[in-house]
C-alpha cells in the first residue's frame, strides 16, 4: 500500500509539473502574439495635430477674430495651433485665448521681426482662414487635408459663407510686368480663385513663397502660385460657415475697400506688376502716369535699370512713349516738316510695328531746314515750352537736337534729331558724340521719297528701302537678330531675347 501511495504522489507531481510547463508556454505564445499585434497596429496620429491655422485677413477697426479663433479651436478639439498675424500691434486689443498666438510682422525698436519658419516648426499643414469663418467639425478640416494629400494641387480652397468661389487662369509675364486674368469656370484645378476662401497648403509649399503673408491673401497666393505653376483645387462641398456680418455700414465698408485697394496697389508694386488685363480686355494700370515720374531713373551706358532686373520696359512707360510719339508725329505733319523714324524706333517698327520691348525712348529725324516751320521746335531753341496738350518741348541739354517729354513730371521722351543734306549725304548739325553704331551719316536717297511704316498704332514716315537703311546703321541681319543696345554690359542670365 505504501508503494502504491508513493507511485500516486509521483504521478500527481509529474502531472502538476507538466501542467505548469504548458501554461507557461501558452502564456509566452500569447505574449508574443500580443507584442506582434501591437507592432502591426500602430496608434494613428490625428492629422489636426500637424495643422497651424493662420488668421491674417482681418481689420483692426471691425473684426470677428475672437469668435473665429474659438470656432477653430473647438473644431480641432484643441490640438491645432492658431496664429493671429497682423502688420502692427492690434488696437483695440483682441483678448485672444491662450491657445492662440498673436504675431506682429513689423519690427520695432525693441521688437524683432518674427521668424515665420520657426513659428511653423513641426507643422505639416497651414490653413489661411479669413476673419469670420466658422469651422463646424474636425471632420471638415480632416477632409480638406485628405484632399490636399490625395490630389495634384498645391493649394486646396474652400468657400466661406454662401458666396461661390470663382476660378481664374493667371498668365504672368514677368518681363512685361503684366498679369492677365481670365475666367476658368469649368475647371477644378485653377491658377487662382477669388471670393471669400480658406486656403490649405503644406507648410513646405507655404515657405517656398517669397511673400507668404502678403495681403490680399487670395490675390497674393494666386500671383506667387502662377509664377511657380501651382494649381488650386476648389472644394465644391463642405463650405465653411460665417459669423456676424462685417463692415455692416457704409462707412466701415468704404474704409475696408480703401485699405484693400491700397494693399492691392502695394502688392502689385512688390511683385512688379504694372498692368493687369482682366475679362473683356479691361486694363488696370499700376505704374507711372503723366502726373508721376517715369518708372526708371536716368539711363547709364544705354542700359536702363530694368534690364538688370531681368525685365523689359514697363508697359505704362511704353504707353507714355506711344502717346508722346503720336503727338510729335501729328505736330510735324501739321507743320509739313519732312521727318522720319530713326534708329531703334525704326527697327521696332519694321520688326513688330511698335517700340522695341526694352527701348526707353523714340528717335525721329527731321530736315534741319524744316525746324523753324514748327512753332514748338522754333520756340524750344531758346526756352522750354509746355504745349496746350501738356507735352514739354525743349532743346536737349547735350545740344544739337530737341527733346519732347510726356509731361513736366514724367520725362519719357521723343528725341528729334535735325539732319542737314550736304552733297547728297544727311549729316547731323555737329559731330556725333553718342558713340552708338547707328549714329552715322547716310545717303539722302533713303529720304527721296519718304516711305511709311506702322508704328505705335499710327502710320509714321520712314526712309525708303528700309532694310538697307537699317543694315547701314546697325549691320547685316539686324532685323532678324534682336540684341540689347549695349551688348558689352553684363546682364543677369535669366533674360532671354525672344522675337516679338
Amino acid at each position: 500500500m505504501v508503494g502504491v501511495r508513493k507511485a500516486r504522489s509521483v504521478l500527481v507531481f509529474l502531472l502538476l509539473f507538466i501542467t505548469i510547463l504548458v501554461v507557461r508556454q501558452v502564456g509566452h505564445r500569447l505574449s508574443v502574439k500580443e507584442k506582434v499585434s501591437k507592432k502591426e497596429s500602430p496608434v494613428i496620429k490625428n492629422p489636426l495635430e500637424d495643422l497651424i491655422v493662420i488668421i491674417r485677413e482681418f481689420e483692426s477697426f471691425d473684426n470677428d477674430v475672437h469668435e473665429t479663433v474659438d470656432s477653430v479651436i473647438s473644431a480641432c478639439g484643441g490640438v491645432c495651433r492658431v496664429l493671429v498675424v497682423s502688420d502692427e500691434t492690434i488696437y483695440p486689443p483682441l483678448h485672444l485665448t491662450q491657445q492662440a498666438v498673436s504675431v506682429v510682422l513689423s519690427p520695432g525698436l525693441l521688437r524683432h521681426r518674427p521668424n515665420i519658419q520657426g513659428l511653423l516648426k513641426n507643422a505639416k499643414y497651414v490653413l489661411l482662414l479669413p476673419d469670420g469663418a466658422r469651422c463646424s467639425s474636425s471632420t471638415q478640416l480632416v477632409d480638406l487635408i485628405h484632399l490636399l494629400n490625395t490630389g495634384d494641387s498645391q493649394v486646396v480652397a474652400v468657400g466661406v459663407g454662401g458666396s461661390p468661389l470663382i476660378c481664374h487662369r493667371y498668365t504672368l509675364d514677368i518681363q512685361a510686368w503684366t498679369l492677365t486674368i481670365t475666367p476658368a469656370p469649368q475647371s477644378e484645378a485653377c491658377d487662382a480663385i477669388s471670393g471669400r476662401a480658406a486656403l490649405l497648403m503644406k507648410t513646405s509649399s507655404f515657405l517656398q513663397l517669397t511673400h507668404p503673408l502678403a495681403r490680399p491673401i487670395t490675390l497674393s497666393i494666386g500671383i506667387q502660385g502662377a509664377a511657380r505653376t501651382w494649381k488650386v483645387h476648389v472644394s465644391r462641398g463642405g463650405l465653411l460657415g460665417e459669423g456676424r456680418q462685417l463692415y455692416a455700414n457704409d462707412h466701415l465698408k468704404w474704409k475696408h475697400d480703401a485699405v484693400e485697394d491700397e494693399r492691392r496697389r502695394l502688392l502689385y508694386a512688390a511683385f512688379g506688376v504694372k498692368k493687369v488685363v482682366s475679362t473683356g480686355g479691361n486694363v488696370l494700370w499700376y505704374g507711372c502716369t503723366r502726373t508721376t515720374p517715369r518708372c526708371f531713373p536716368t539711363v547709364v551706358d544705354d542700359t536702363p535699370d530694368y534690364l538688370y532686373l531681368g525685365r523689359w520696359t514697363p508697359p505704362c512707360c511704353l504707353e507714355g512713349l506711344r502717346a508722346t510719339a503720336r503727338h510729335v508725329f501729328q505736330v510735324l505733319r501739321v507743320c509739313r516738316a519732312r521727318w522720319w523714324l530713326e534708329g531703334g524706333s525704326l527697327l521696332g517698327a519694321v520688326r513688330s510695328g511698335d517700340i522695341i520691348p526694352w527701348d526707353y525712348d523714340v528717335d525721329v529725324g527731321i530736315y534741319s531746314q524744316d525746324v523753324d516751320r514748327c512753332p514748338q521746335l522754333k520756340a524750344a531753341r531758346w526756352q522750354t515750352l509746355e504745349d496746350t496738350e501738356g507735352f514739354v518741348w525743349q532743346r536737349a541739354s547735350e545740344g544739337g537736337y530737341f527733346r519732347v517729354h510726356y509731361s513736366t513730371t514724367n520725362h519719357l521722351h521723343v528725341d528729334v534729331f535735325p539732319f542737314t543734306p550736304r552733297g547728297g549725304t544727311m549729316t547731323r548739325g555737329g559731330a556725333w558724340t553718342t558713340g552708338h553704331r547707328q549714329d552715322v551719316d547716310f545717303p539722302e536717297h533713303f529720304l527721296r521719297p519718304l516711305a511709311s511704316v506702322n508704328f505705335a498704332g499710327v502710320m509714321a514716315s520712314a526712309p525708303n528701302n528700309v532694310r538697307d537703311f537699317l543694315e547701314l546703321k546697325f549691320g547685316a541681319g539686324v532685323i532678324e537678330t534682336p540684341q540689347y543696345p549695349n551688348p558689352d554690359v553684363r546682364l543677369p542670365h535669366n533674360i532671354s531675347l525672344t522675337h516679338r
